[in-house]
């Protein structure tokens, strides 16, 4: 199936369930990803998630003497500050450069968080910003997230965490590992 055939299966599908039974009809769509994405649907739980190795150490508050990380997919560039300049924590902040080998537009959440997870830690919290078009920046496929190792908790997401299964999710995905 063509991804145009899929999108309108979808919107056909949508209307239909306030007629028909919601679980029977999320898993066929679910068949048609599958059958859609056999690579996708077939990975490994735990396959993405690769551990990376320090390459470089770094100088904290340098900006031109960063630490670098890699694995067999990315290359990871670490800046380290002392301060926090955006939100004024005690905890400094990281900012995470991340380009796949490949020079791709790989751009995978699941491996991006399991990236700022070994870096910054799993309660860090980060995110990437979108910037207005007069600061913007895309000199290639190159993605950075801010980290803020002080910060307990952005004031933007959800209150608590929620991670569905491929077997469970609302919509087709790959199975997640479990923590």
């Amino acid at each position: 199936m063509r991804p145009e055939e899929l999108i309108g299966e979808i919107l056909r599908r949508r209307a239909d369930y306030a007629v028909h039974d919601i679980n029977e009809e999320r898993r066929k769509l679910v068949e048609l990803w599958r059958a859609a994405h056999p690579d996708a649907a077939a990975e490994p739980p735990s396959a993405r998630h690769r551990p990376l190795d320090q390459m470089d150490r770094g100088v904290v508050d340098d900006t031109n003497k960063p630490e670098r990380w890699a694995n067999d997919i990315y290359m990871v560039t670490v800046r380290r500050w002392t301060k926090d300049p955006v939100f004024g924590t005690q905890g400094g902040m990281i900012q995470l450069g991340i380009n796949a080998h490949d020079g791709t537009a790989r751009h995978d959440w699941r491996e991006f968080q399991w990236i700022k997870n070994q870096i910054a830690g799993e309660e860090c919290e980060g995110f990437e910003l979108y910037p207005a078009e007069s600061r913007l920046l895309d000199p290639s496929n190159y993605y950075t997230l801010w980290c803020f190792p002080g910060l307990k908790r952005l004031k933007v997401g959800q209150p608590d965490r929620r991670v569905l299964d491929a077997d469970e999710a609302l919509a087709p995905q790959r199975a997640f590992e479990k923590l």
